[in-house]
């Protein structure tokens, strides 16, 4: 078995994303336990145990409810912090980190919906990544799927090997070497150079694709869901969300600026255009995976936008930054060459 000590670059990022994530929850999970005693959150929260509330149905109360999301909150941070641990763990090539940092990721995410969704989705979505090629290859110390199998000459060898048995085994007759044939052609000649002409390696996908389309397909919905809740929340608990929305710390509005109703249509607005944009990045990231080339470079502009819009919103909100980085690492895996040569090659 082969002791492959190199360290994949997509096990790398999945192992920062993981800390990074988590470090999110830490800090988001700080700032929610220290409101969550403040009178806005005692509002909030009797306003969805109210009879006309979205939680009318649960019988229990206010304190209860707190205690509760405060029981939430630290299992939260908990599971965050060991996430940290277990991150660094992996980049160490710690295969019981890896498992352990599954079974982790499954409480993070649930319970980190209390503190950030797209903090514990984006922990949950590199700790997937830890179980798929080449970082499963690395962990069983396995050769790496570039390096592993007999490799494919280049044409010129391909041409050289043809000339010189033609040469050697064709007294009198015509010495013109066999032309090569490119990837996906077969001949009957192709087996008589002794080299394997295969279009395999060729329509393999790479693994930077892969993590472009786990990261937009994770995030995009994630955003998607968010805005369809916001929306939904807006339209049957109208004085609740407009009072949660300007409840956060927003540098760019101030506090009775705006009107309930300009804020409505601000928000089913925005509501509708991440939405449109969500669908189409996923829309675009499962086309790219069948090898469309227009859809990755659509995708490319689609998610620059995004990081861009995210980079100048997370001014407001810290999470915010973390679709961001999502798609400016989508931008990145899709203009490695390997990546721009696959989509040539189809």
């Amino acid at each position: 078995m082969s002791t492959t000590t190199a360290r994949p670059r997509q096990t790398t990022m999945a192992g920062v994303m993981v800390m990074l994530g988590a470090t999110f929850v830490v800090l988001s999970v700080w700032d929610r336990v220290s409101r969550l005693r403040s009178l806005e959150t005692r509002e909030g929260i009797e306003r969805f145990l109210a009879d006309d509330g979205p939680g009318s149905g649960l019988e229990v109360s206010v304190e209860s409810m707190t205690q509760t999301l405060h029981v939430v909150a630290l299992v939260s941070a908990a599971c965050a912090v060991a996430a940290v641990a277990l991150g660094w763990q992996v980049l160490q090539r710690s295969t019981g980190a890896r498992i352990a940092l599954s079974v982790v990721a499954v409480p993070l995410f649930l319970t980190g919906l209390f503190a950030g969704a797209f903090a514990s989705a984006l922990v949950a979505a590199a700790t997937a990544f830890l179980w798929l090629s080449p970082s499963r290859e690395w962990f069983a110390g396995l050769p790496l799927p570039e390096q592993g199998g007999p490799r494919q000459p280049s044409r010129m060898q391909v041409w050289e090997q043809t000339s010189n048995q033609g040469s050697q085994g064709s007294a009198g007759r015509d010495d013109k070497p066999t032309p090569v044939l490119g990837p996906g052609e077969s001949s009957s000649a192709a087996g008589s150079t002794g080299w394997s002409v295969s279009a395999g390696a060729s329509d393999a996908r790479p693994g930077p694709v892969t993590v472009a389309l786990v990261l937009t397909v994770v995030f995009a919905s994630v955003m998607f869901l968010n805005a369809l809740v916001e929306m939904v929340l807006l339209a049957t608990q109208p004085e609740m969300a407009l009072e949660a929305f300007r409840e956060q710390p927003n540098p760019f509005v101030d506090d009775g600026q705006f009107s309930d109703s300009l804020l409505t249509g601000a928000t089913y607005v925005s509501g509708a255009l991440v939405m449109i944009w969500s669908g189409l990045a996923i829309t675009l990231a499962v086309l790219m995976a069948r090898r469309r080339a227009w859809a990755a470079r659509a995708l490319m502009v689609c998610a620059g936008v995004c990081a861009a819009v995210c980079f100048v919103a997370g001014l407001a909100s810290p999470l915010i930054l973390l679709p961001g980085i999502a798609a400016a690492a989508t931008v990145s895996c899709l203009r490695r060459p390997d990546v721009r040569a696959w989509f040539d090659a189809g």
